[in-house]
């Protein structure tokens, strides 16, 4: 992967994983009330919203952000400053004046105990905003990160494909979540896709994750394994609207 490390951290959004923090996940929303600057919200919580932040500095100065438009495809790394509210913290950083845009991060966690075993994690997290067929297909691709989550939108179907270093990866759980109780816990075909029906409305959330039995050591601490996680946001635009 191609990581800049010129920003002091940048915009995160969704995680879950079976325990740093509680199944935490790296989030990535986005505020568009007019009371409001129009920006982006990082957390690491267990739900994308904002939180105690108590594992926030494992990705503080050391993460990469990146924000895509249709003007500018090209990834641009961006800024975020460390947000407080009372008991809650989190991360933000301004975005552009569009309507259709994708944020995309990543930030490493470290090594973690799950009982015995130590864990090298990984999180990836996106928010894709887009109003059309064709802008999904501009931005649905983080090609620079090495996993990621393609989203593709055919009439009332979703169509989302899990890679791994532009390869797709088969058999592994993608959790799915959307408005109204809309849950689907599902596993990729052998060309590494999932489908599922378009949700007439609200916002759709997607969670994976790719692991490898690949010892190493980590800041002088030893592992067994290693685990990538991703997270997904499509605002209600696109998962309302049709191409």
């Amino acid at each position: 992967m191609n990581r800049t490390r010129t920003c002091s951290l940048a915009a995160f959004a969704l995680l879950f994983v079976a325990s740093p923090a509680n199944a935490h996940y790296l989030w990535i929303s986005v505020d568009r009330e007019p009371a409001k600057n129009v920006g982006t919200n990082i957390y690491f919580e267990e739900a994308p919203h904002p939180g105690d932040g108590s594992y926030l500095n494992h990705f503080l100065g050391k993460s990469d952000v990146w924000i895509r438009t249709i003007e500018h495809p090209n990834p641009t790394p961006i800024l975020a400053v460390e947000m407080k509210q009372g008991d809650k913290r989190w991360m933000r950083t301004a975005l552009p004046s569009t309507d259709e845009f994708s944020v995309d991060a990543y930030g490493k966690f470290g090594v973690y105990s799950y009982g015995q075993t130590k864990v090298l994690l990984h999180y990836y997290a996106r928010t894709l905003s887009v109003d059309s067929h064709d802008a999904m297909h501009e931005l649905g691709r983080a090609e620079q990160m090495d996993l990621d989550l393609l989203p593709h939108d055919e009439g009332d179907q979703f169509e989302f494909t899990l890679l791994w270093l532009g390869k797709p990866v088969a058999g592994r759980m993608v959790f799915v979540r959307g408005e109204d109780g809309f849950r689907k816990n599902t596993k990729t075909d052998a060309s590494g896709r999932i489908q599922l029906q378009r949700p007439p409305n609200g916002d759709l959330t997607l969670r994976s994750s790719v692991e490898f039995s690949t010892p190493g050591e980590e800041a002088g601490e030893h592992y067994e394994k290693v685990r990538h996680n991703i997270t997904l946001v499509l605002p209600k635009s696109a998962a309302a609207d049709g191409p």
